[in-house]
């Protein structure tokens, strides 16, 4: 047995065919829409009960794209992009969501090594994770700072402190997606307990 068989021979893989879970989200997106109108039917004819069964449909849509995101093939091509550019990017994009994102303080001048789509996906999911996907917007803003030896960026997510904290299902996962999309760009996501630095996305220089 090789060294590399050795070394994953604990590991549970699983095989995803691209073309296998692209079929399975059509499916899934075409049922979700019929289930979309008959709640609005239902919501028509049963008043509160039909808004819950509506409510109850937006949450599974929702944590059912978290999961295609989880398990889908990501192609990631980084490059060199300037930090405090990326920092103002992201702060317009979240913005664009619902949020109040502000950058704080002047970002270090240096290049770092990144998927501006990927990336931007990242603090998307990462917003929604501490509740601000637009229907419980709240105060956020993005810290930018040199990292260690200074081979590393860390854009730090702030909240406001009487913001309320997020733990559901929904949050666990999208932190997840966010997490893995960081790492495919040679990254790390680091968790803090501090609710008003909940996040921090740490990038690597560009050599």
């Amino acid at each position: 047995m090789s060294a590399e068989h050795e070394e994953r021979g604990g590991e549970e893989l699983v095989a995803i065919r691209h073309e296998v879970l692209s079929d399975v989200e059509h499916a899934v997106g075409n049922l979700l829409q019929r289930m979309h109108h008959a709640a609005r039917a239902a919501s028509a004819n049963l008043g509160m009960q039909g808004e819950r069964l509506q409510n109850a449909l937006d949450d599974l849509e929702r944590l059912l794209e978290l999961f295609f995101d989880y398990v889908s093939p990501v192609a990631v091509q980084v490059r060199a992009m300037d930090a405090g550019r990326i920092a103002e990017s992201l702060a317009a994009q979240l913005r664009g969501q619902g949020a109040a994102e502000l950058v704080m303080g002047a970002a270090p001048a240096v290049e770092v090594l990144a998927d501006p789509r990927v990336l931007s996906r990242s603090f998307l999911l990462l917003a929604a994770a501490c509740g601000r996907d637009g229907e419980n917007a709240a105060p956020l803003s993005i810290e930018v700072a040199l990292d260690g030896a200074g081979d590393r960026v860390a854009f730090m997510l702030h909240a406001a402190s009487d913001a309320p904290t997020v733990a559901s299902a929904h949050a666990k996962l999208a932190a997840a997606v966010a997490a893995r999309l960081i790492e495919l760009q040679g990254g790390e996501l680091q968790a803090s307990p501090q609710p008003t630095t909940p996040w921090t996305v740490i990038l690597p220089v560009a050599s």
